[in-house]
């Protein structure tokens, strides 16, 4: 009855209204005004491991269409993939919103910045990517390596 839940718990409610008063989707549809189609949208949320489903639960900025269009990925690897994809999406968004000039010399946000792409790195998933995205991807983190150890090589410089 409340106004104001969110996709996962809609999707919750639904689900235990059907297993507790053994109703069909067609008869929820018609009991809470809404499709069949869209019963059976809103429940597939529930496909969603735990995780991603109390994490959302209490999120009112993901939306039921994302919700739904992650829920539809056959493995759960690939809703855990697809979800943390729209995070890091969302993330970017908020940084860009917020980015100000950084201090060229701000060691500490340099150093974020470097273990964040690492986590990122870890986090990556590449069962499906193509011999060619991989090449990509080992050339490109080869060029970062190399400017790295060249950073990292660099003599200081000394105010005399």
């Amino acid at each position: 009855q409340r106004q104001d839940i969110t996709s996962v718990e809609e999707a919750e409610a639904f689900k235990r209204l059907m297993v507790e008063q053994n109703y069909t989707q067609e008869q929820l549809g018609d009991m809470v005004g809404k499709a069949r189609t869209t019963v059976s949208d809103i429940l597939t949320i529930n496909r969603l491991p735990q995780a991603i489903r109390d994490e959302c639960r209490g999120d009112r900025q993901i939306t039921r269409q994302t919700l739904i269009a992650i829920s539809r990925k056959k493995q759960e690897r690939g809703m855990v993939t697809a979800y943390n994809t729209y995070r890091l999406k969302q993330q970017k968004v908020k940084v860009k919103g917020s980015r100000q000039k950084t201090d060229p010399n701000d060691h500490a946000a340099s150093l974020d910045i470097a273990q964040k792409t690492g986590m990122k790195i870890d986090n990556l998933d590449t069962v499906a990517w193509t011999d060619d995205e991989r090449e990509i991807y080992r050339v490109t983190l080869d060029d970062l390596k190399n400017k790295i150890d060249r950073f990292i090589n660099k003599p200081s410089t000394m105010l005399a």
